[in-house]
């Protein structure tokens, strides 16, 4: 009863006991190698029984292959060459006269047959047994001589003519054989292997046509398979055609249409053609089917040793994957986070680093929640600034109401190229402003809040529990220790004035925003105050030097540009402008200068590298520099194309862009210019590379362009403001020039 009571609790125990980890994966590892091995071994004895099989197919059908394509070319090369026997022209040559005129124009004709590319053929000789003259497609002459000299085979000795070409009307396919012509010296040339084909019609049984079919190139073309022993033969089984692959070959009887017969160690597949009765032979080795078919001692060694490699393989796995999870474990077991003995598996690795640090990641966690609590705050105040809509409401608590607080902007203006000098980009550079007016803002005016709004604004949120005293001693250290990095940067201080409540939080933001365009054109640190700084306005010129700068820039007057230019600069520093005024001065002279630029039809690409260099003028002596420079530079393609100014040309322009809403033909403008007609639509074409028609219409669909941007115009009001008086017209030419019809055009520009 003891006894059987041990061998129930064994049992029991063995039930709720898993197998561990290296038992599962010892017999996983063993499961696939048994499912591969199987797999392997199916596969071989499943297709060496058909892979002879498989051979002796592929074989059949290439071979089946080849003879449609042989079968099909001769088919087509007999219809070819029966066409052209039934010319007039070589029955007018079937006459013991002949006429020697008429075989030129028949030469003429054999060349345009055998140029066909699609024939494979090399040449087509005619003989014609009343005269016994014979033509090809280059010469003529008697057929002995054409035989000995033009034609020379050593398949084909004198017996050639006789024997072959005095035969009843057929088709007849010759052995394939090396032609050449051969000179007074006996010596060969222009040798090419060719297979003759003689055809004769019922209707001119006196004149036998040869043609001359290239075998090369119709091996090629027709014989894909990856055996070279091909072989044609006639029917009374003499060797018409071989690739020389083969020394010496000896045919086994054919008795069927198709099929292969095994003689020696050779596999002689054929296939008889319907329509030549030729037959078509490819030889195979024995050796290429059996090496197929024969078990290798070499694989089967390797098996055997592949089998027993894998299985070692999946024990020294199992080990090696189980000994570091028995090892972590123990050490989670016994809550020992340090592993002495660490895995060399990454994974493993991975682990056991993930749970020493679990500890230390808990005591981090405190640290984090400070850091994240502060980004939060900042993210709070952006939010708030921007007006960003979304799921923030949680944020509100992160923000100090109901206290008086000011805002003060530090706008960074960073000039090119120094700050590469330093190795040092703008956004680290910013970064590190940043940080420091934060430790000095927070020194200052613990309370305050500073955080970084675009990559060149900083904005600190100031509480005022301190007197402003202390606000203003910030700034001024701020300024004096940025002002040492002017060679790199200037600062502008904005600073707002005092708010109450938080209500109008971000109007106070575009506030302090809108005070920076008040600062002075300067490269100085500068304070500026809310109350006490007057708004920044754009500068506006009288319309006489408008008028001026204008008929400076289209004359190309650097001269005069320049006398304009300097005075307004000396006027702008004498009442200290603000670099907006500034900046839209420069700005309205670019305009005119591009302007100018589109009237003489210039490249604009100059103007852009004058907008970009001049935006970084920040001195009026810096700035009046670079426009004393940039004038000539623009002024000189002006004058220049002035200069070289077409005077018919540019009437037709001039006239177009004025009277593009009327109807502008050649005839008014020929009048006008007292041309004629032709004369003007001629010039006006070698001058532009275009004609006068499409000119006008390209300027008026683009102008037409410009208007359907707007979304209040209709398409039919815009295209009769560029002179379209027809809506059909119009959306002609507009696909015309655009590819797109004008609704198509504005709903991809409005949507895009």
């Amino acid at each position: 009863m003891k006894l059987t009571g041990n061998m129930k609790a064994l049992s029991t125990w063995r039930a709720k006991t898993p197998p561990s980890l290296f038992i599962w994966l010892l017999t996983c590892f063993l499961a696939i190698v048994l499912l591969l091995t199987s797999f392997l071994l199916y596969s071989l004895f499943f297709f060496r029984g058909h892979i002879k099989e498989e051979i002796i197919r592929y074989n059949e059908v290439n071979l089946k292959n080849t003879t449609g394509s042989y079968e099909h070319q001769l088919e087509l090369i007999k219809n070819a060459v029966l066409t052209f026997s039934m010319i007039d022209r070589l029955s007018k040559l079937d006459n013991p006269d002949f006429d020697y005129a008429e075989a030129h124009l028949l030469m003429e004709d054999i060349d345009n047959l055998v140029v066909n590319p699609s024939l494979y053929l090399n040449n087509l000789i005619i003989h014609f047994e009343t005269n016994g003259m014979m033509l090809e497609r280059s010469r003529g002459s008697d057929a002995e001589k054409m035989i000995a000299r033009y034609l020379n085979s050593p398949g084909y000795p004198d017996g050639f003519r006789k024997s072959e070409l005095d035969q009843p009307p057929h088709l007849r396919v010759l052995p394939s054989s090396e032609f050449a012509e051969v000179d007074y010296n006996n010596r060969r040339s222009n040798s090419k292997q060719l297979m003759p084909v003689i055809i004769k019609n019922h209707n001119h049984p006196s004149v036998s046509l040869i043609a001359m079919a290239d075998t090369e190139k119709m091996y090629q073309a027709f014989h894909r398979s990856i055996n070279d022993n091909f072989y044609i033969l006639d029917a009374a089984g003499r060797q018409l055609y071989d690739n020389k692959s083969m020394d010496s070959v000896t045919f086994p009887a054919f008795s069927d249409v198709q099929g292969y017969v095994k003689q020696g160690k050779y596999y002689f597949f054929y296939k008889k053609g319907e329509i030549s009765g030729l037959t078509y032979v490819n030889i195979i080795q024995d050796d290429n089917i059996a090496s197929q078919m024969k078990w290798n001692v070499t694989f089967v060694v390797l098996l055997i040793l592949s089998i027993l490699i894998a299985v070692a393989a999946s024990f020294m796995f199992s080990v090696k994957l189980n000994k570091p999870v028995r090892k972590i474990v123990d050490s989670i077991a016994r809550l020992q986070f340090s592993v002495p003995d660490r895995s060399h598996i990454k994974e493993y690795k991975l682990i056991q680093e993930k749970i020493e640090h679990i500890l230390q990641t808990n005591r981090d966690i405190s640290h984090n929640l400070q850091i994240n609590h502060s980004l939060l705050r900042h993210y709070a105040y952006i939010t708030k600034l921007k007006k960003i809509r979304g799921n923030v409401n949680f944020l509100s608590d992160l923000i100090d109401a109901n206290k008086p607080y000011r805002f003060v902007l530090f706008q960074l203006t960073f000039k090119p190229g120094q700050l590469e000098e330093i190795e040092v980009d703008e956004e680290r550079a910013a970064s590190y402003i940043s940080e420091y007016i934060n430790q000095v803002m927070s020194e200052y005016c613990p309370s305050s809040l500073t955080f970084q709004m675009e990559n060149d604004q900083i904005l600190s949120v100031v509480y005022e529990e301190q007197p402003q005293r202390s606000l203003l001693d910030a700034l001024k250290e701020i300024g004096h220790v940025l002002k040492l990095d002017y060679a790199y940067c200037f600062v502008t201080m904005a600073v707002g004035c005092r708010r109450e409540a938080q209500e109008a939080f971000d109007l106070s933001y575009h506030q302090v925003k809108d005070l920076l365009l008040c600062r002075k054109f300067d490269d100085d640190v500068q304070l500026l105050f809310q109350n006490e700084t007057k708004p920044a306005h754009i500068h506006f010129l009288l319309p006489v030097q408008e008028e001026e700068i204008d008929l400076g820039f289209r004359n190309g007057n650097e001269a005069h540009l320049l006398q304009i230019v300097k005075k307004e600069l000396a006027d702008l520093k004498k009442k200290a402008a603000t670099e907006f005024e500034v900046r839209s001065f420069v700005g309205g002279l670019m305009l005119k200068a591009k302007k100018a630029y589109m009237l003489h039809r210039l490249d604009g690409d100059s103007l852009d590298v004058a907008h970009d260099l001049l935006k970084h003028c920040y001195t009026f002596e810096e700035l009046e520099s670079l426009l004393e420079i940039w004038m000539s530079k623009l002024s000189e393609p002006i004058r220049s194309k002035k200069e070289k100014r077409d005077h018919i040309t540019s009437f037709v322009f001039e006239y177009i862009e004025k009277h593009y809403q009327q109807d502008v033909s050649l005839d008014t403008l020929a009048d006008k210019l007292g041309i004629t007609r032709s004369y003007l639509s001629t010039y006006f074409k070698e001058k532009t590379g275009i004609y006068f028609v499409d000119y006008v219409n390209r300027v008026r669909i683009n102008l037409a362009k410009e208007l359907l941007m707007n979304t209040d115009i209709k398409i039919q009001e815009a295209a009769a403001r560029v002179g379209y008086q027809n809506i059909n017209s119009f959306n002609r030419m507009f696909k015309k020039f655009t590819g797109v019809t004008p609704s198509e055009y504005r709903k991809t520009e409005l949507t895009g």
